[in-house]
């Protein structure tokens, strides 16, 4: 049984000010989620408006942010939070989401699991995407994951062939080699539109439903020119796919 509490990672290197979109994403969880605890774990507290009526809602926890994994230095704040999110999940069990997570219906119904991931596009052909992970303590799949970075994680950067082999193709290898340890959801569960232009064209300039979503990811950094312009009164008079999520969290 997955415990019913929610993480978040947020790590000042990517900077301190907590953005109207990671307000959003906390206060979608509050409402929506059904989770009993929100956990945010950061390396110093962050700053802001939007932290200011979001901390509130949350607890945080302090957690210093690794350098090395199994000798191998660690040098993007995205990897570091790779690491931070299974510890943390191996410890105290719960579910994983990424602060541009926006929840659509409650996660109560998955929690009957040992653990769970979704597909990163259709039929999971680019893998299974860490961006939302519910896990048992110290669940299997977990534990081999975790293990799997002595082999798999390899640390390059941003759009690199490297960048993501310990965190999305590697789970993916590894549900095959342990598949009763794992449920894996189809791709309109978490990550449905994509990171791909006209996907976030979908999100953020066109007005669609997405029936199975449990959640949606934003893709901060492709989202990154409509997230940064972000406001109370455009999200209050637009007519998009995201505004229509997020209005009543205002």
């Amino acid at each position: 049984m997955i415990p019913n509490y929610l993480h978040y990672i947020h790590l000042s290197e990517g900077g301190r000010t907590w953005k109207i979109h990671h307000y959003l994403s906390v206060k979608s969880a509050y409402i929506r989620s059904g989770v009993d605890k929100i956990f945010i774990w950061v390396d110093k507290e962050p700053e802001g408006e939007w932290w200011n009526k979001t901390k509130d809602l949350v607890q945080l926890e302090l957690i210093e942010s690794p350098t090395e994994i199994f000798g191998k230095p660690i040098t993007q704040q995205a990897h570091k939070s790779d690491v931070i999110r299974l510890q943390v999940l191996l410890q105290y069990g719960g579910i994983y989401v990424d602060t541009d997570t926006i929840f659509v219906k409650s996660f109560k119904p998955l929690l009957d699991n040992k653990f769970v991931l979704g597909q990163q596009n259709i039929n999971g052909s680019e893998g299974l995407c860490p961006a939302v992970i519910l896990s048992e303590r110290n669940s299997t799949f977990g534990q081999n994951w975790l293990a799997g970075f002595k082999d798999s994680f390899e640390g390059g950067p941003p759009g690199s062939d490297t960048w993501c082999t310990h965190s999305v193709q590697y789970p993916l290898w590894l549900s095959k080699q342990i598949p009763n340890e794992i449920t894996i959801l189809n791709h309109e569960s978490f990550f449905w539109p994509l990171y791909h232009q006209p996907h976030i064209e979908m999100m953020f300039e066109q007005n669609h439903q997405f029936k199975n979503a449990y959640s949606h990811h934003l893709w901060e950094s492709s989202g990154k020119k409509y997230l940064d312009n972000l406001t109370e009164d455009n999200i209050l008079k637009e007519d998009t796919t995201f505004t229509n999520l997020t209005k009543e969290l205002i």
